[in-house]
């Protein structure tokens, strides 16, 4: 069934490279592609297939493409999940007739048209009085797949950053050294040794040797409660410079392996979302290109280039707008990953701290 869909409304071939990557993967493969590929026929030796039938001229343009976005996931598992679309549209440039083909997962873009092109629709999308009012339309429906792709990466990339937050808060606590014994305080001098103490030998008279004085008592070092508890294995009384310091933590209690696994997760998010946003930003700028130059054609209708000029320009206007807002986010994400990078290497010293001691 699409293939005779595809051939009954003479879709480029190049479409069919924004089709294959969708369906199950266990791997992703293919996701990432994304691009633009256009194709006009405005003059008399491009002229294409007429069928009048069908509203078919042979004078047309036709254009596929494929935008991402992220979308809130349902069921279990990841909260967000990245969606794609992939678009295919034709225009013919006599008698105004187009034509759509949009792929996507679900029906959220077709609920979209639907609601445009209804009673109360917006009247850019609905208005096809004329060829000029026609070809303003295409660029209304172009705005519905762009505004699409330009949603909820806002909060998708504050999502990423609480789970880096939650992964990886616990390297950011100081590091300790154990507490010290109260028998090997610097602070405390070390105990009197017993000493023998002998008189001077005088070897010309060979004196008989006296016997050495008694030593002066010895204080006792350890406190009372060593010697009258039965318990020895109890930790040693804490110090008043010991209270202010904080247990020392275990290395894998600190950052275990399963945190690694969780800020390695959100580096790739993190890397998926930026390669998508800069893939969108580059389709929107061989869209806008592509409508700029080709009012310069041979072939071009003159009613279009005075009629819709204003219309192309708002359309210009209205993408760099949303552009604008996926370069904000992209500097957010490229933030994020340089924070995941920092806190890494902050991981791997702390690691190689345990590991010394």
């Amino acid at each position: 069934m699409l293939a005779l869909s595809l051939s009954y409304l003479q879709v480029m071939p190049e479409f069919l490279d924004f089709v294959f990557p969708f369906g199950k993967q266990i791997n992703e493969r293919g996701f990432h592609f994304g691009g633009f590929r256009s194709r006009t026929r405005l003059a008399d030796f491009e002229r294409g297939l007429a069928v009048p039938e069908l509203g078919w001229s042979g004078y047309d343009y036709k254009m596929c493409y494929n935008l991402k976005s992220v979308e809130q996931a349902k069921g279990g598992g990841e909260p967000w999940s990245i969606r794609q679309a992939a678009i295919h549209h034709s225009f013919d440039v006599k008698s105004g007739q187009s034509s759509w083909i949009v792929i996507k997962a679900n029906q959220l873009l077709q609920d979209r048209i639907k609601s445009a092109t209804g009673p109360r629709g917006l009247p850019k999308v609905c208005s096809f009085d004329g060829l000029d009012r026609a070809f303003a339309s295409t660029l209304a429906t172009h705005l519905v797949f762009c505004q699409w792709s330009g949603e909820n990466w806002r909060w998708y990339i504050e999502f990423l950053e609480e789970q880096f937050q939650e992964s990886t808060q616990r390297t950011l606590a100081p590091i300790t050294r154990a507490p010290t014994s109260p028998l090997r305080s610097p602070d405390r001098p070390p105990p009197r040794q017993n000493l023998q103490y002998h008189e001077r030998i005088d070897h010309a008279t060979w004196p008989e040797v006296k016997q050495p004085p008694e030593p002066p008592p010895v204080s006792d070092p350890l406190p009372m409660e060593f010697h009258h508890s039965p318990d020895y294995t109890k930790d040693p009384p804490k110090t008043p410079d010991d209270l202010s310091r904080p247990a020392k933590m275990d290395s894998r209690q600190d950052f275990s392996f399963t945190d690694v696994q969780r800020t390695h997760h959100t580096e790739k998010n993190a890397n998926a979302a930026m390669l998508i946003l800069k893939s969108n930003i580059s389709i929107f700028t061989d869209i806008k290109r592509f409508y700029r130059t080709i009012v310069s054609f041979q072939g071009w209708p003159s009613e279009l280039t005075d009629k819709c000029s204003e219309d192309i320009s708002r359309f210009e206007q209205d993408l760099f707008s949303i552009e604008n807002e996926m370069r904000l986010q992209l500097s957010r994400i490229e933030t994020l990953l340089q924070w995941i990078a920092d806190r890494k290497s902050l991981v791997s010293q702390r690691c190689i701290h345990f590991e010394l001691g």
